[in-house]
């Protein structure tokens, strides 16, 4: 037996495929509002990862001809150079610990509440190593600011002070 042919009925035409013309572009937006295309904003990930910009521009999909001068031509755009350098703080400052996570860590090694790969508490000689960062920190500064830029500072510790009030 034969496969019938079925036909729409007359009154139906049939649904065109939307055509996708170069300007229908998708874009994303940076934080500061400026739009970059899907390749552009490719291009940027790559270029953050690798400091490569001629493979970065192969790898996000352009046309390999000239990757070095496209590169370039992106580099110079001025809302691309701006979410790169954008985009390279939030990356220190998320890695570099601030003046106060560095003093907070000091005062804890200092204090002995880091402990080491072994569970052991810090020598006496990197808690007092800790101390003198501290006061590099804190006391010299301070005295930096009272005017007193070669002042010594002396920090002692009095071991027999336990035993004394103890007897």
């Amino acid at each position: 037996m034969a496969a019938r042919k079925t036909t729409k009925p007359t009154g139906e035409k049939e649904k065109k495929k939307p055509v996708k013309r170069k300007t229908d572009k998708a874009y994303k937006f940076t934080k500061t509002g400026h739009r970059l295309t899907v390749k552009e904003s490719r291009f940027i990930d790559l270029y953050l990862e690798t400091g490569n910009g001629t493979q970065s521009v192969i790898d996000a999909g352009y046309k390999v001809n000239g990757p070095q001068n496209q590169a370039y031509q992106l580099l110079k755009k001025p809302h691309i150079a701006e979410e790169i350098r954008s985009r390279q703080e939030e990356m220190h400052s998320s890695k570099i610990a601030s003046a106060q996570e560095v003093m907070e860590f000091f005062t804890r090694v200092m204090n002995g509440e880091i402990k080491d790969q072994f569970n052991l508490e810090a020598p006496l000689s990197e808690r007092i190593k800790a101390g003198q960062e501290l006061a590099k920190r804190t006391v010299d500064i301070e005295n930096r600011l009272a005017g007193k830029a070669d002042a010594n500072v002396t920090i002692s510790i009095d071991w027999k002070r336990d035993t004394e009030e103890k007897s």
